[in-house]
């Protein structure tokens, strides 16, 4: 098959919310790791240009920058995506010297489960907090109970054989004081806020998909933001749908041409 075009662009999870919440105006730090080579100086440089701050990140000789050869349907916006990582997630020394007095917001990905909920169980200051459960990883809902907001992919539903409203019911039965989004792609999102009120909302009709990619890390992203702004979950649930639906068409984590 011949492609119609070749690009590169600065992607994974955190780099793609990280990019959304600098977009609409939010001061933003990236805690990741790194590798040391060009592909990683690259990334550094790409995010060094957004205003978006790398001081507490870490850079490990001898791995290579993970990275992802991402067709893209031209037709509908879907997209096929190939993965290499050797990359070591971040270790409990070095998230314990991160003074979170100085943020807002601490946003996490459910990747390396022990860590994190030793670092979770240890915090003294503790900001709001939010999780994304993508991937049915052992152990993650362990971290539940030291989280405020909690946004769970339909992968994860699917590969426990789980309906989302039962997703909601064993999740605040775990903390009952946790807000919960589960999207659902085209069938939009289900959520549940800190007082256990559901909502259900339909996705946002657009006229044409051109880039699914990250649209999920942009959900995220806007939903923090307009937390941050005023606490009105159902309000701040329905920025994000709104802001998922412009980056969806459009090429990248833009909002307009």
């Amino acid at each position: 098959m011949r492609a119609c075009d070749q690009f590169r662009v600065l992607g994974g999870n955190a780099c793609n919310s990280a990019q959304m919440l600098a977009l609409l105006g939010n001061d933003v730090e990236l805690i990741s790791s790194f590798a040391q080579d060009e592909t990683a100086g690259w990334l550094l440089q790409q995010l060094e240009d957004l205003g978006i701050v790398t001081t507490n990140c870490r850079q490990l000789h001898g791995f290579k920058t993970p990275e992802s050869t991402i067709w893209l349907n031209s037709e509908n916006g879907s997209r096929t995506i190939v993965h290499y990582r050797d990359l070591p997630e971040l270790e409990l020394q070095q998230l314990k010297q991160i003074r979170l007095d100085a943020y807002d917001w601490l946003h996490v990905e459910g990747r390396n489960i022990d860590t994190l909920k030793l670092f979770l169980e240890s915090l003294d200051t503790r900001p709001r907090i939010s999780l994304e459960i993508e991937k049915d990883r052992p152990g993650i809902e362990q971290l539940l109970p030291f989280v405020n907001l909690v946004i769970v992919s339909s992968a994860y539903l699917h590969s426990r054989h789980i309906s989302a409203h039962q997703c909601l019911q064993h999740f605040q039965q775990i903390n009952p004081a946790l807000s919960v989004v589960c999207t659902l792609g085209e069938r939009g999102l289900l959520a549940m806020d800190a007082v256990g009120h559901r909502i259900q909302k339909s996705a946002v009709p657009v006229q044409r998909v051109v880039d699914t990619i990250a649209a999920g890390d942009c959900f995220i992203a806007a939903l923090i933001h307009q937390m941050l702004q005023q606490p009105d979950f159902l309000a701040a649930l329905d920025f994000a749908a709104t802001i998922v639906a412009k980056k969806i068409q459009f090429r990248g984590i833009r909002l307009s041409d």
